[in-house]
């Protein structure tokens, strides 16, 4: 053996390519539904029939569909064509669109809403993600993936209210209708072509043997209860900071893209610093407690009384947002490193899950209590949930994390036998192995904390 780092290959041509079109499709759709997040709760204002607590359905219905949906269309994606499977969620999520842009009364404006959510292609895509790259480049694809879904979470923000503006709700929904055909043109001239294999009928997990381990890992228990509290504070908060820029600021909604300019920009140093100390790995676990205490400090903040100042929203939604994104950038990351290679997928899947429960949550629970206990009401238990999320962090266990190795034979041919392949992945802490024998090249999947140097040496240096 020559060598072992901890170090991660290049992406080929055809990943980069698989990556980028997927990472683009992903983030045209979540584009669509986030830049309805800033202007949705006012529109519903105009619609007959609503109520804050209707409008808390209109803003979080989707969530519960995409919750709902995401186990059939991972089913799906098993039994037939990938890009059919997620072409069909596209369409799904197009229709909806439409059925929104001509809805009259705040029921329909929810159907609409809700059938955008059916569409779940979130895990199909993230599956195809996994089944066109190797598993060394898996960890950085999805990493891809969601720095793309974070950039149209900010870039919707910014766009959502000047394109108001211009064409109005029903127009915006119409757009959104065509981002979907923009996605499925993608999906079929630019991602290359998956030709499944024939694998056997058990393989993998099921969906409750998943759901089971990722309730017993203590680890992923506490990133799932993080993604769906961030998610349900998230889509809370939107129910109210609409109007704090109209009623409290005094700005139109055409103009409220500058204030999330501001907030977005105070809250970019917060973010670097995030992905400095994700990539480093050091006192991380600290740093996600930290970043939780910057979220609830947020919702205190105007639970008091910032919320009757211009300058005290601008900085709460400031604090908020610096440490919302941190956590975005982080819990993701965190929960494909927490498990083997086999069972990420399904941990993802059961994440992605609690995540768009959240998003439901946040938006029926918030609107039921802006209903009967107002803006202060509402403030005041986001600040307790921030705090008892908080309270739950201390608990998290030690942080086990997921490295791949990087290790040179020194002959192609004898070192990569299939015998000491299948020795080397008996060793302690090595989760997988994959082989690149042409280059006398191997990457190990470890449990770093199980992980010993030294018996690999031992192994290969018989």
């Amino acid at each position: 053996m020559k060598s072992a780092n901890r170090i991660a290959a290049k992406m080929l041509p055809n990943e980069r390519r698989a990556v980028f079109a997927l990472s683009g499709i992903i983030s045209l759709r979540m584009f669509g539904l986030f830049m309805l997040l800033p202007i949705l709760v006012l529109y519903s204002e105009t619609l007959p029939g609503n109520t804050p607590l209707l409008a808390g359905w209109a803003l979080g219905v989707y969530g519960l569909t995409q919750a709902l949906m995401q186990i059939p269309f991972g089913l799906l994606y098993g039994r037939i064509d990938p890009k059919l499977t997620i072409a069909t969620g596209l369409v799904i999520f197009a229709l909806g669109s439409g059925l929104a842009g001509v809805a009259d009364t705040i029921y329909e404006l929810i159907a609409g809403r809700a059938l955008q959510g059916a569409g779940a292609v979130s895990a199909a895509v993230m599956a195809l993600t996994s089944d066109l790259t190797r598993s060394s480049q898996r960890t950085k694809a999805m990493a891809l993936i969601g720095m793309s879904i974070g950039a149209a979470f900010v870039i919707s923000l910014l766009i959502a209210p000047v394109l108001q503006g211009w064409i109005g709700v029903p127009g915006m929904f119409w757009s959104i209708c065509g981002l979907a055909v923009l996605s499925i043109v993608i999906l079929y001239t630019v991602v290359p072509d998956f030709k499944r294999k024939e694998v056997p009928k058990h393989r993998g997990n099921s969906v409750v043997t998943e759901l089971s381990l990722s309730l017993r890992n203590p680890q992923l228990l506490h990133m799932n209860i993080g993604i769906f509290l961030s998610h349900m504070a998230l889509t809370a908060l939107f129910l109210l900071v609409p109007s704090l820029f109209r009623d409290i600021i005094l700005l139109p909604l055409d103009d409220h893209w500058k204030m999330y300019l501001l907030v977005l920009a105070l809250s970019v140093p917060g973010l670097l610093l995030a992905i400095r100390v994700s990539s480093v790995g050091k006192n991380i676990l600290l740093f996600y407690r930290c970043a939780i205490l910057v979220v609830a400090s947020g919702f205190l903040l105007l639970a008091v009384g910032a919320n009757a100042y211009p300058v005290g929203i601008v900085v709460a939604l400031a604090i908020f947002f610096t440490g919302f994104n941190a956590l975005e950038s982080m819990m993701p990351s965190l929960t494909s490193r927490m498990t083997s290679s086999s069972r990420r997928g399904g941990a993802l899947s059961v994440y992605n899950t609690f995540q768009y429960i959240g998003i439901f949550c946040g938006g029926a629970m918030g609107g039921y209590i802006l209903d009967g206990y107002g803006q202060g009401g509402l403030l005041w238990c986001l600040s307790i949930i921030a705090l008892v999320w908080l309270l739950l962090s201390v608990f998290q266990p030690t942080l086990s994390l997921r490295e791949t190795l990087e290790v040179h034979f020194d002959t192609s041919y004898k070192s990569c036998s299939a015998d000491i392949i299948a020795k080397i992945e008996g060793l302690s802490g090595v989760d997988s192995v994959t082989v690149v024998r042409d280059r006398s090249l191997a990457y190990l999947e470890i449990d770093p904390s199980r992980y010993q140097t030294s018996e690999l040496h031992k192994l290969l240096n018989k």
